[in-house]
């Protein structure tokens, strides 16, 4: 939108933050998803303020999907003037359909943003919407542990019948099938009425990223793989 150039530094096998290389790079702007997708994993605190300390420019962190990882970086913001975290109401609070979300930063920053933000970006009624979803903690600590909960058992499902399942702080599992036709499986599953995102990426093209849904969902996918259910 703003015709910056773009840097993309890559992750290695296992999805660990590049921080040397960012620091290299030393963008005025450097942007990190944690928890990343489509991997699922979180980058750790140290490493984030590792790349916060070695940066001359503003250190965003997209946060979209913490609420279902074990830990977050906003302590950060306190100890660190050029780090921001941005999350949005769409995953664990359930208000996709609102396109709202808050920046978390230094004073000094978040007046900074407000010179150049719309004047009127957010408009009442998701204000008032979104200000109560965040107060409505006991809801969203209610969705965020059934989530965990049929996260972990979609993925002995799935390692049941040979995937390889990475650690996930999601809402969904980056999963490998035991003989990578992720791509045939996309369409077979498409075809059934499942729903699951394939990457045609050379990195990804033998992976699937896998929603979780309610279990019932979770179970159905599960049938259509070929995992035996209890009965």
């Amino acid at each position: 939108m703003q015709d910056a150039s773009v840097t993309e530094l890559p992750f290695d096998e296992v999805f660990t933050l590049p921080v040397r290389q960012l620091v290299e790079a030393n963008a005025p702007l450097t942007l990190v998803a944690s928890p990343n997708s489509p991997s699922g994993n979180r980058a750790m605190n140290d490493a984030l303020a590792e790349l916060a300390e070695g940066l001359d420019g503003l250190l965003a962190v997209d946060e979209a999907y913490v609420d279902f990882a074990t830990d977050s970086a906003l302590d950060l913001v306190g100890q660190h003037d050029n780090v921001v975290i941005v999350r949005t109401l769409s995953k664990s609070h359930g208000l996709a359909g609102l396109r709202l979300g808050f920046a978390i930063g230094s004073a000094e920053l978040i007046a900074a943003l407000s010179k150049v933000k719309d004047s009127y970006n957010v408009d009442a009624i998701a204000s008032r919407v979104g200000a109560a979803a965040i107060r409505d903690t006991a809801h969203t600590r209610s969705v965020v542990d059934r989530v965990r909960t049929s996260r972990a058992r979609l993925a002995t499902g799935l390692e049941s019948i040979g995937f390889r399942v990475w650690p996930s702080d999601a809402n969904f599992l980056l999963t490998r099938p035991p003989d990578g036709a992720a791509g045939m499986i996309y369409r077979q599953l498409k075809t059934a009425g499942i729903l699951v995102r394939y990457f045609d990426t050379p990195e990804l093209s033998d992976k699937l990223r896998i929603t979780v849904g309610t279990d019932a969902q979770n179970d159905r996918l599960l049938e259509a793989l070929g995992v035996r259910q209890e009965p």
